[in-house]
């Protein structure tokens, strides 16, 4: 009769032998699948909603998600946290609800699929865990849904190059750790929402390229970390807010340009830390040599072409980090300022103006055409006609 003891012992044989097998063959415990089985059940019926596309190949059901699916990234627990495909002729038709059922899932995207229509499907409301939403370059349709804002982790969304209609939902800002939102190359209208200049982790907004309308919100300026502000293209009116002379971030960069706004630029603004501005292409008038001055020490780079502006620039006081400078096709007169060739200057147009006197010399103004500083009222040397 077997003692108590011995019997123990030799239950627990089949066990160590197996691991001492393992540990001879270190490839067969790569070969345990440890995708969760619900979650490669919904991978596996969003490959057959798109009719089996080339770029779910890989997507085998007798193979492991986790480490042979391509896009696809699991948490230790099998859970599937990322699905990152796109470019892919191949996949035709909408957004498939059963996406919603991926519980676990941190990074979404879902990009470049060219015949990828439809709506946004409310399924996705139930990522809670969402951090990354990609959508962008798809052909999607509808309306941005309200359902977003239940996605409390997302700090990254980007649904820019569809043709997505209708306003920005003002619940955007109820998402507490949003940081970078795209929502570009659309065919959104109506005003900006000013509750989006509540949402205090904002760094990049991107609006360009839609058929926004009313006001520049001044809400913006409450956003300390803001960093990129994109609303170029659009049919925005009014004037720069003057709160926007708040701005302290020294890395900031804002695009207004092709809009309709107009009026005076307010003095206030000449107080912001711009590292980058665009307002081209506008219809502002009045004075806007406040906004150069050899104190804006990050400011290199400054568009404002194409504007009904009208000051003397003879004595404005460029900036040494200049590189980027275009005040063409606007009325301002007088001198070119000697400063001017000192800049480490990569592109330079101030054609279209009414500007006199001698074009002031400087080794980097040479790699400039006649173009650069033609079409005004009496300019004159190098690489225009010799002065009299």
């Amino acid at each position: 009769m077997q003692s108590p003891t011995l019997k123990c012992c030799f239950q627990f044989v089949p066990l160590i032998f197996l691991l001492f097998l393992l540990s001879l063959n270190p490839a067969s415990s790569a070969s345990i699948s440890i995708c969760n089985p619900d979650d490669k059940n919904t991978l596996i019926s969003i490959k057959h909603h798109f009719n089996n596309a080339s770029v779910f190949s890989t997507w085998d059901r007798n193979t492991d998600c986790c480490t042979n699916w391509s896009g696809i990234e699991c948490d230790p627990q099998g859970h599937v946290t990322m699905l990152a495909v796109g470019s892919d002729d191949d996949v035709i038709g909408e957004i498939p609800p059963s996406m919603g059922n991926l519980p676990y899932l941190q990074f979404l995207a879902f990009s470049v699929f060219s015949h990828l229509s439809g709506p946004i499907p409310p399924s996705l409301s139930k990522l809670t865990n969402l951090q990354h939403l990609d959508l962008s370059l798809n052909n999607l349709t509808g309306s941005i849904p309200d359902f977003i804002n239940q996605l409390k982790k997302l700090d990254d969304i980007d649904l820019s190059s569809n043709s997505l209609t209708g306003s920005i939902p003002s619940s955007l800002s109820k998402l507490p750790k949003l940081r970078t939102a795209n929502l570009g190359s659309n065919k959104l209208s109506g005003p900006i929402p000013s509750s989006l200049g509540f949402i205090k982790t904002l760094e990049q907004l991107y609006l360009y390229s839609n058929s926004l309308s009313g006001l520049i919100p001044s809400s913006f300026s409450r956003l300390p970390k803001l960093n990129e502000l994109d609303l170029r293209q659009n049919e925005l009116t009014g004037t720069i807010p003057t709160s926007f002379g708040s701005f302290k971030n020294p890395d900031l960069n804002l695009d207004f340009s092709f809009n309709k706004l107009s009026g005076p630029i307010p003095n206030s603004f000449g107080k912001a830390n711009i590292t980058k501005l665009d307002i081209s292409n506008n219809n502002f008038t009045g004075d806007a040599s406040f906004l150069f001055s050899k104190e804006k020490t990050v400011l290199n780079s400054i568009d404002i072409s194409n504007n009904l502006f009208n000051f003397d620039f003879s004595n404005v006081d460029l900036p040494m980090g200049l590189k980027n400078l275009d005040i063409s096709h606007n009325m301002v007169f007088g001198l070119l300022p000697k400063r001017l060739g000192q800049l480490p200057l990569q592109t330079l147009d101030v054609s279209f103006n009414q500007l006199c006197g001698q074009i002031p010399t400087g080794r980097r103004l040479k790699q400039f055409s006649v173009a650069k500083f033609s079409n005004n009222k009496c300019l004159c040397g190098s690489p225009l006609a010799s002065c009299n």
